[in-house]
């Protein structure tokens, strides 16, 4: 019983880690001032995301740069992906 709530809790932990990391990636855009139904209408434009610096440099973070449809497809495999794993993680837990 012990070793199952370790598991539960060690399981949690990483959704949760996880879910902050997702969180962190997902930055503010760095793009060109337009009009926000230019923004939504255009989906090939090129949208660039800053990511954190890593802990203990004085070095800037990365910069990634995609479409609006590749960062918008990204999202969604990312969704589907933790959706996956949270109902995997929920039936081991509830057939153990």
């Amino acid at each position: 019983m012990r070793i199952e709530m370790f598991t539960l809790g060690f399981i949690v932990a990483m959704v949760g880690s996880a879910s902050f990391a997702l969180a962190q990636q997902t930055t503010a855009p760095v793009t060109a001032a337009t009009t926000p139904s230019a923004e939504s209408s255009d989906l090939d434009r090129v949208v660039c995301h800053t990511g954190a610096a890593p802990t203990g440099t004085r070095l800037g973070g990365t910069r990634e740069c995609h479409t609006q449809r590749q960062w918008d497809a990204m999202r969604q495999q990312e969704q589907q992906s933790l959706s996956q794993q949270q109902i995997q993680i929920t039936t081991t837990v509830r057939g153990h």
